[in-house]
């Protein structure tokens, strides 16, 4: 993947990986195991089984990033060349030293509504099931708290998002503006396919830009969140920011947690 250069939409041109590697973590409801035997596939859960998704992006080797893509929306074709896009699976910042890697992403709200995400694919869950999904997201960012942006704070105006949709999640041009395929609802809202779990303020950084300070963050969604699967058990994760401030926010996704339980 590449750090800066000429952003194209995954629905015209994919950045993929070369395919899903995920450790599955597969809680197994007792009522249901009783008297069944262990068919020795964990990427086939039985009825009720509850399936916990673990990625950590801060080792490369370990395959995880594989297969997940990063975009942008909420903009016009006109605003590109000013958004400044970033994204890599990229060393994280001295400020973090030996902490890795992380899935950056990374862009300047000249739209004042810009939501810039990652998105990977998930397998192995029960066939047409609807599960109540919890996510766990960690990230770095040196957005300070209670300060004074354009638009709207720096930190607590830029929400965090998680969900899982049925589909992948891509950008879509309608009326001359990139919109987004899914719900994801706007800004401080949630929508059908993603809830807030949080904003990307810390507690170390100072309001002037030489105080900046990188610190991991992470956020658990509060509220319930429903997702149903195809008929071979598949869908998309999605985490990202929806933003009101005007100005830059990079941020560094170093894991995210997904637990699945049949609703």
């Amino acid at each position: 993947m590449q750090r800066i250069g000429a952003w194209t939409p995954i629905t015209k041109k994919g950045r993929k990986g070369t395919g899903p590697s995920f450790r599955w973590l597969l809680v197994m409801v007792p009522a249901i195991l009783a008297g069944c035997e262990d068919d020795g596939d964990p990427t086939t859960p039985s009825p009720g089984q509850e399936v916990t998704v673990e990625l950590d992006f801060t080792d490369p080797t370990t395959g995880d990033a594989d297969g997940w893509d990063a975009d942008f929306a909420h903009f016009s074709p006109q605003q590109e060349e000013i958004m400044e896009f970033a994204w890599g699976h990229e060393p994280l910042p001295d400020d973090l030293e030996g902490e890795g890697y992380g899935l950056m992403v990374g862009a300047t709200n000249r739209s004042d509504d810009v939501f810039m995400y990652w998105t990977g694919p998930v397998e192995g869950l029960e066939p047409n099931t609807e599960y109540d999904v919890r996510f766990t997201v960690e990230f770095a960012t040196d957005s300070p708290a209670g300060c004074v942006g354009i638009g709207g704070p720096p930190g607590e105006s830029v929400w965090v998002k998680t969900g899982a949709t049925l589909v992948r999640p891509e950008p879509v041009l309608e009326d001359d503006y990139w919109l987004m395929s899914i719900d994801k609802g706007n800004q401080s809202m949630g929508g059908e396919d993603a809830i807030i779990v949080g904003d990307v303020a810390n507690a170390e950084s100072g309001c002037h830009a030489d105080e900046r300070v990188w610190e991991l963050k992470t956020l658990e969604s509060e509220d319930p969140f429903f997702f149903s699967t195809d008929d071979q058990g598949r869908g998309w994760l999605l985490v990202g920011t929806d933003s009101g401030f005007e100005g830059r926010t990079v941020l560094f996704y170093t894991r995210l947690t997904a637990e699945f339980s049949p609703a």
